[in-house]
C-alpha cells in the first residue's frame, strides 16, 4: 500500500503479507493477470474505506490482531464487496483458514491439549489476553474463567469482527470465519465445544477439551441452519 494509505489508517494495520498472497491467487484463478491486479487495487481501496469508520482495535498491541485476525477479516469483507458478492461460503471459509491456520499447524505434534498442564498453560495464556482487551474503544470483550480440570472455557462478549457483519449486512457469510476455530484447536489436539457466537447470538461461549476426553465425545460438531457449527 502506498505512504498516503498507510497515513490514513491511523492505528490500524494493513491488509497482512500472507492475506495479500491469498487474495491474489484467488483473483488470478477467476481473472487475467491485469484484471487481477486491478481488483487488488479496488479492494485495497474498499478496505481503507471500512478503516476509517472503525474504532480503535489496538493494532499491533492486540493479540487478536495478526495474520488472519481482526483486520485481515475485515480485508475479506472488502474483498466480497469488490467481486458484488459473488465468492460464496466456501471460497471465503478457505481463504480464511489459509491465512488463520498456519500458526496452529506449527503446534501440531507438540502441543496436546490432552495434558492438564497444557490446558493450565492455555487458560494462562487467554486470561493474559482478555487482560489486555480491557479498556479499548470497540475491541474485543473477553472473560475467561478460573482454570477446571475439565477444560478452559471462556467467552467473548463483544467480537469487533461481529459487529462490523451486523453493521455491513454481512452477517449471511459469518459462518466462513466463525468456523475456522474449530480445525484449529484440532491442530493442537482440542476438541471446541460451543453453541453460539456473537454472530449468531450475544456471545461467543468457548469451552476447549482434550480431543480425547469424555466431553468431546458427549458434544460432537452439528450444523446449523445458517451454517455456523456448534456444539449441544
Amino acid at each position: 500500500m502506498n505512504k498516503n494509505t498507510k497515513a490514513d489508517m491511523n492505528n490500524h494495520l494493513p491488509i497482512s503479507k500472507e492475506m495479500e498472497a491469498v487474495m491474489r491467487k484467488h483473483l488470478l484463478a477467476k481473472f487475467s493477470q491485469a484484471e487481477a491486479d486491478e481488483y487488488w487495487k479496488r479492494i485495497l481501496v474498499q478496505y481503507e474505506a471500512f478503516l476509517k469508520d472503525l474504532p480503535d482495535y489496538g493494532g499491533k498491541k492486540s493479540r487478536h490482531n495478526g495474520p488472519g485476525g481482526t483486520y485481515d477479516c475485515i480485508s475479506l469483507f472488502a474483498y466480497y464487496e469488490v467481486l458484488n458478492h459473488e465468492p460464496g461460503m466456501d471460497e471465503l471459509y478457505e481463504m480464511n483458514c489459509e491465512v488463520f491456520l498456519p500458526e496452529f499447524k506449527k503446534m501440531a505434534g507438540i502441543v496436546n491439549a490432552n495434558r492438564p498442564l497444557l490446558r493450565r498453560i492455555l487458560c494462562l495464556a487467554f486470561a493474559m489476553t482478555a487482560k489486555t482487551d480491557e479498556g479499548r474503544e470497540g475491541g474485543y470483550i473477553m472473560k475467561v474463567e478460573p482454570y477446571s480440570k475439565d477444560g478452559v472455557r471462556y467467552r467473548f462478549d463483544r467480537c469487533p469482527i461481529a459487529e462490523f457483519a451486523k453493521s455491513h449486512g454481512y452477517l449471511d457469510i459469518m459462518p466462513a470465519f466463525c468456523n475456522s476455530d474449530y480445525p484449529a484447536m484440532e491442530y493442537i489436539n482440542a476438541a471446541l465445544i460451543r453453541k453460539h457466537t456473537c454472530a449468531n447470538s450475544d456471545v461467543c461461549d468457548y469451552w476447549i477439551v482434550g480431543d480425547q476426553s469424555a466431553e468431546a465425545k458427549e458434544h460432537p460438531k452439528k450444523t446449523d441452519e445458517k451454517g455456523y457449527w456448534y456444539n449441544d
